[in-house]
């Protein structure tokens, strides 16, 4: 297998995880609500911002699947995953930081390999 063929058969399998990661949790700000509005209020957050954050992670894995937009949706979904880590550190959630810097390091990864 060429390597720009193997690259590419990477790239598109981040993209799958990454799409189908954030539909679930774009989709679970609105159908477990009230979970999220908690959450969102115990961080300080304002009233409804957890749908803010819902509706763009559900854009987001819609447009990771556009080659023409997946650069830059992962760009913005790293953005969101690295806020999500800060605001886990500031609230001493620990278990929580790992899997948010790991989903922002794949994020980061789809950046570079569809900028180039």
């Amino acid at each position: 297998m060429k390597k720009g063929k193997a690259r590419n058969i990477v790239t598109w399998v981040l993209q799958v995880l990454l799409g189908l990661e954030f539909i679930l949790a774009g989709q679970a700000k609105f159908t477990r609500s009230d979970v999220w509005a908690r959450e969102f209020n115990q961080w300080g957050f304002p009233d409804n911002f957890y749908l803010v954050i819902g509706a763009l992670e559900l854009i987001g894995a819609i447009l990771i699947f556009i080659p023409r937009f997946a650069s830059k949706a992962a760009l913005g979904l790293g953005v969101i995953m690295i806020g999500a880590a800060i605001t886990h550190a500031i609230h001493g959630e620990s278990s929580r930081i790992i899997v948010t810097v790991i989903i922002a390091g794949v994020c980061g990864l789809v950046f570079y390999l569809r900028k180039n």
